[in-house]
């Protein structure tokens, strides 16, 4: 297996927010030094950190921890533009893992021992030479498991070299323009990397409504609904430009029976 590799170690882990796990960032780091496979080339602070070193030094395997204080593993794939083999480190229960391992997914399940992190290795040797798109699988993979499992806290948007990390609770709404979905703020908005239709699996359905084919928006920031013709309404928020969104029939029908009017 050729040397090379980078390993990414997130800031804030499981283990160091549970004391009563084994430290595992140097751990880990103790055990890529112990594997003549790999040769660590750098490290990450947090997910900016490890989204510009990673497009920046290419590396052709990183450890990645899914669930991080900032973003998600998942969302730093997404929006990296170099694609490495990844092996997840990861305190998912053992249905998750096992869901993992039936469709050739590596993990490392903390705490875990030099000898399984080998066998990690062993197991991406293999994928190299048997898979080589397996990391668009992994990543597809997890991608709707996250969606099942877990919800939307954080969106990354780049803009220029700089990448902002947008609260959702914070975000009005979302508007789909020519296939480009924008995150709308009180003051600004933002181009962002996922579908309305990623949106609105992975958004709380309690707080965010698709209103119409193009638009999907925050309830806590409703200030009004107003009859519009036709049978559609018209939704007007609480920002300071009082933003008028237009609400589909199907959509009225669907929002009355939620808010109960």
């Amino acid at each position: 297996m050729p040397t090379g590799f980078y390993c990414y170690f997130p800031a804030i882990t499981l283990t160091e927010r549970r004391k009563d796990e084994a430290p595992s960032r140097e751990r880990l780091k103790s055990f890529v030094f112990g594997n003549n496979s790999l040769d660590l080339i750098d490290e990450a602070e947090n997910a900016i950190d490890a989204i510009d070193k990673i497009n920046a030094q290419k590396p052709q395997l990183i450890f990645l921890d899914i669930q991080l204080p900032d973003l998600s593993g998942l969302d730093i794939l997404k929006v990296i533009k170099h694609k490495p083999f990844v092996v997840f480190t990861t305190a998912y229960d053992q249905y998750a893992l096992n869901a993992f391992q039936n469709n050739a997914i590596d993990f490392l399940l903390k705490p875990f021992s030099q000898e399984n992190f080998d066998m990690a290795i062993d197991k991406v040797k293999e994928k190299l030479q048997l898979a080589p798109n397996m990391v668009s699988e992994m990543v597809n993979f997890l991608e709707q498991a996250r969606i099942k499992s877990n919800l939307l806290t954080r969106i990354p948007a780049k803009v220029g070299e700089k990448i902002f990390i947008l609260n959702v609770r914070d975000i009005l709404y979302f508007k789909s323009k020519d296939k480009v979905v924008f995150a709308h703020l009180k003051n600004d908005y933002y181009i962002i990397n996922y579908t309305l239709d990623e949106l609105r699996q992975r958004l709380n359905k309690e707080q965010f409504f698709r209103i119409h084919r193009s638009t999907i928006v925050n309830l806590d920031f409703v200030r009004t609904i107003e009859p519009f013709g036709g049978g559609t309404y018209l939704m007007r928020l609480k920002d300071k430009d009082k933003s008028e969104l237009q609400i589909s029939r199907v959509a009225a029908r669907e929002i009355r029976e939620k808010l109960g009017w």
